[in-house]
């Protein structure tokens, strides 16, 4: 059962709403394609994980904070005998450990995995301690794409590899109880705990006179669209949206990506290029968000 779904980060989305309206510098943009195969990684580990028959609780993208540390986890699973907590890498071609570094062939440095679970396991398992949970606790490095191999891993080390993956999951489905109250109320916690931004999150510098107007296809990603009635239509592609669905992701866009300015019916037929009609933004805004101020000087959140 999946308590918590796996979404975009919010750096995620913003670089993504980012890179269709306006060209990403290159550090920006290398950060951006970082994190979009990360998370393309994680959702194939997401799949496989679907296929489970034991009974559990999958929990993605939990970003939590014990004795000022934050620190993130990619999944997290609840099952009756322990809690198994994994760092997803997408990781493609030849790695290698050399003295506990970490290094991707013939020679370039990048963080140790094991590092990154080293600093997150005694924060959880402490903050698991707090609340009262004291189930075992089993951190991994799960590296998804077949793609990847790895040189001189030690063994019992904590980490699973593409080929062991099936393995670990026959493993898992060996835990044939039922949960119980105490998981499900353990799995609750960790939501309410979960922080929706991270104090980290990198913000690239924009304004708002550089980002493209327009509305943006939800099927390719292009501004060739045009407004017939209640529907969007993508001439690139022909993709088909609800207005209001188009309108509502395009209002929330613009939210994301200028958090400072008010959302008011002119802002958003700027916003769109005049795709949209001021009658058809005007009603989608009342029923969608909620109105403050008066007259001239309302606007909606």
């Amino acid at each position: 059962m999946i308590y918590k779904q796996r979404e975009m980060t919010g750096e995620l989305r913003l670089l993504h709403a980012l890179d269709r309206r306006l060209t990403l510098s290159p550090k920006d943009r290398k950060n951006y394609l970082h994190l979009l195969k990360g998370l393309k990684g994680e959702r194939r580990f997401d799949k496989l994980l679907n296929n489970l028959k034991c009974d559990h609780i999958q929990i993605h993208d939990l970003l939590l904070e014990h004795n000022g540390t934050v620190f993130q986890i990619d999944t997290l699973l609840i099952t009756k005998e322990k809690v198994f907590v994994y760092e997803v890498k997408n990781y493609q071609g030849e790695f290698f450990f050399d003295q506990e570094r970490f290094f991707k062939v013939p020679r370039q440095e990048i963080m140790n995995p094991l590092h990154q679970i080293g600093r997150s396991a005694p924060a959880l398992t402490q903050l698991l301690r707090k609340h009262g949970y004291n189930l075992p606790i089993q951190f991994h490095v799960v590296f998804v794409n077949p793609e990847f191999t790895l040189f001189h891993a030690e063994q019992n080390t904590p980490i699973i590899l593409p080929t062991q993956i099936s393995d670990h999951l026959r493993m898992l489905n060996g835990f044939g109880s039922k949960l119980n109250q105490t998981h499900k109320h353990l799995a609750e916690k960790l939501i309410e705990l979960h922080l929706k931004e991270s104090p980290y999150q990198n913000r690239p510098e924009y304004e708002y006179d550089e980002v493209k107007k327009g509305v943006v296809c939800g099927g390719c990603g292009l501004m060739a669209v045009e407004v017939k009635g209640r529907k969007v239509y993508c001439k690139h592609c022909n993709w088909v949206e609800n207005l209001n669905t188009a309108t509502v992701g395009l209002i929330k866009e613009y939210q994301l990506l200028f958090p400072d300015k008010k959302v008011t019916v002119s802002a958003i037929d700027d916003w769109c290029d005049s795709l949209i009609s001021l009658k058809s933004i005007s009603r989608i805004l009342g029923q969608h968000f909620t109105r403050k101020g008066n007259l001239r000087w309302s606007y909606y959140e």
